[in-house]
């Protein structure tokens, strides 16, 4: 998540008509896009988020629902805005133009309407930025639009708007936001105490009158630098434990004629897991090396997986097993092989595989794995049968 990255706007955006107004979550989601834009692009690109962030942008708990996440970002594409022109004119324009789901990746990718490019690549003049981390507690879309505006105007400390346009501009054009009353206790002040509480700007409003009737609202915005919200920096990628896309990139790289697509490496480094754990990675590397090394193996990807069945076997009787007791010594042809009784224990040859032990923490580690590599959860069930 980009918590503490900025979220830099034209004037122009930031004043917009919200046609079709953004909930809070879709908010959330498009400025996410907008804090990833860095000030040199010169276009857009496809801005991905991956299935775990935009489920916790969304708000939904338990485990990911790729359907309902599907049907969320086709709501987001429909919702407009109008953007007043520095002639006079106006321009209407969605926020995205599409969304591509990267299966196996577990990132969904988004792109903005090639109509915004101007306001917000390339930015010189009349612009206004704050850090997202201030945004994403705001529960209410209104306290996020009223908290940009008034972002905005910090830096006069005053802002006026007639009542009629900022409905517009919070996107509260709706029926019952029409009497004044309605509008300010279940917009305005709802938004005003919200961004009072948990954010770094303080706003006070006054009414203006035009003989009886509430005409404009004008603002009073102080700014306390030290409510501004800053996230714990995440650790450095080098400090992260690697991904098991990492780890099958690493372990492809050393492979010599065979390579290990992502729905086979998650069932094998499953069993991985559950026999060496942390060291996983170190004795699938130590077998990749032997089948490289190794004249008569034919059928590289089901003599790994038989090995490694066979290892998880005496795992689970209590043996210790390594990988790295396959030790070499000169052949009278270059290469003799010292190889422990335990390798040999189960024929592999052509097409015979040795049955896997099912165990709860085998089943648990694989299905996670899946999980990660963005499976849906139909295509999860069917390689749990597998």
């Amino acid at each position: 998540m980009q918590e503490n990255y900025m979220v830099t706007q034209s004037n122009n955006l930031i004043e917009a008509r919200h046609l079709k107004p953004l909930t809070a979550r879709e908010q959330k989601i498009v400025l996410t896009m907008v804090s990833m834009i860095q000030p040199t692009d010169k276009d857009f690109m496809d801005y991905r988020i991956s299935i775990r962030e935009f489920h916790e942008l969304l708000g939904l708990s338990g485990r990911e629902h790729y359907t309902e996440i599907k049907e969320i970002a086709k709501e987001l594409m429909s919702k407009s805005i109008e953007i007043p022109k520095d002639d006079g004119g106006w321009i209407l324009a969605n926020w995205i133009s599409s969304a591509d789901y990267i299966k196996g990746e577990g990132v969904i990718a988004l792109s903005f309407s090639p109509k915004l490019l101007p306001y917000l690549l390339q930015l010189k003049n009349a612009f206004t930025s704050y850090r997202l981390s201030n945004i994403l507690s705001l529960k209410s879309t209104y306290s996020i639009r009223l908290y940009e505006l008034m972002k905005k105007w910090q830096h006069l400390g005053r802002w006026e708007c007639p009542v009629e346009s900022l409905r517009e501009k919070l996107g509260a054009t709706t029926k019952t936001y029409s009497l004044y009353g309605n509008f300010k206790h279940r917009v305005l002040s709802f938004a005003i105490n919200e961004i009072n509480e948990k954010t770094d700007l303080h706003i006070t409003i006054k009414e203006l009158k035009k003989g009886r009737k509430v005409d404009k609202i004008e603002f009073s915005i102080q700014h306390f630098k030290e409510k501004e919200i800053r996230l714990p920096e995440k650790p450095k990628k080098e400090l992260q434990a690697p991904s098991i896309n990492e780890i099958r990139e690493r372990l492809n790289d050393s492979a010599k004629g065979f390579s290990f697509d992502k729905g086979y490496f998650a069932d094998i480094y499953a069993t991985a897991l559950t026999v060496w754990q942390e060291q996983a990675e170190y004795e699938l590397g130590l077998l990749v090396k032997y089948v490289n090394n190794e004249p008569t193996v034919n059928r590289p990807l089901g003599f790994i997986k038989s090995k490694l069945e066979i290892a998880l076997q005496l795992h689970l009787s209590g043996d210790k097993i390594s990988f790295n007791e396959l030790q070499s010594a000169s052949r009278s042809t270059g290469r003799t092989e010292v190889i422990p009784d335990w390798f040999n224990e189960r024929n592999t040859s052509k097409e015979e595989t040795v049955a896997t032990v099912v165990t709860e923490e085998y089943q648990e580690k694989k299905r996670a794995l899946l999980e990660k590599l963005g499976h849906s959860p139909e295509e999860i069930e069917q390689k749990m049968k597998e």
